[in-house]
Parts: structure tokens; sequence; C-alpha cells
């Protein structure tokens, strides 16, 4: 995996917006070890530190869980099977509505992964649309006439 040097996100948020997606695309499964910080550091040519603000962000969004001395995991979402058989028919609706919450950020994960790459990180500045050669607009067009 490589940063893009066009992207004027800081390394972190890319790093951050990579891991996202193959948290919400299923490469990387609920329940799944993350590589280390080493090995994502070298895997992204950056310092572990960078890494580590990476994971921070994904931390604070819910999507990771550090577990001391065993590792980084992408957080569960679904209910184990075994709760799921226990669940009291009364709580049943609840049960839906969390899995429909858990759905919704899921989407919104990935809206907020595209906004960020829009816009170039939180800090950064919009990143500029592609102009196609035929953007020429029919006012220009009827002036050059």
């Amino acid at each position: 995996m490589e940063l893009s040097p066009d992207d004027p996100r800081p390394a972190y948020l890319q790093i951050a917006a990579t891991l996202r997606e193959e948290i919400s695309t299923g490469r990387l499964k609920p329940g799944c070890r993350l590589p280390s910080g080493r090995e994502l550091a070298k895997e992204f040519g950056t310092a572990l530190m960078t890494v580590q603000h990476a994971l921070r962000v994904l931390r604070e969004e819910g999507l990771v869980i550090p577990q001391q001395g065993r590792g980084v995991f992408v957080r569960p979402f679904e209910l184990p099977q075994e709760v799921d058989t226990q669940i009291h028919h009364s709580q049943a609706p609840l049960a839906s509505q969390l899995e429909a919450i858990r759905i919704e950020l899921r989407r919104m994960n990935e809206r907020l992964a595209a906004i960020e790459q829009r816009l170039g990180g939180v800090n950064g500045p919009p990143t500029a649309s592609p102009v196609s050669d035929d953007s020429t607009s029919d006012h220009e067009n009827a002036e050059r006439s």
C-alpha cells in the first residue's frame, strides 16, 4: 500500500482512510487482527507514530479495538451467534434496532471516507475536480462565433 504524494491529506488520514475502506468493504473482517504498527509503517513507508495516529482515528470512530499485548482488532459488528440465539423475544426489537444502527454507521463511515477524499482531509484544501476538454460552455462557444 502506498500513500499518494498528490493527496493533500496528512499521511495519517490517508492511512486511516485506506484501512477504513478495507474494513467497510469486508477485506478486513470483524474480529480480524490488523498487522502490527511496525508492519503497517513498513507497508505505507511511514513512521510508526504516523500509523499509531491513524489507528487512534479509527479507534475513536469505533472501527477498531486495541488489546494490550495482543494487537489491534476490527470491531465486531454482529452479535455472536450464541448471544443472538439467547435474546429474549421482548428484546428482539432492540436487537433489530441495534443492527440497523450498526448498518447506518457503516454507511456513514463510507460517506465520511468519500468526503475526506474530496475535501483533502479535515484541514486540507479541497481537491480540484478534473476538467474535461469539452468543458467549454455554450455561452463561450457563442462568443467565439
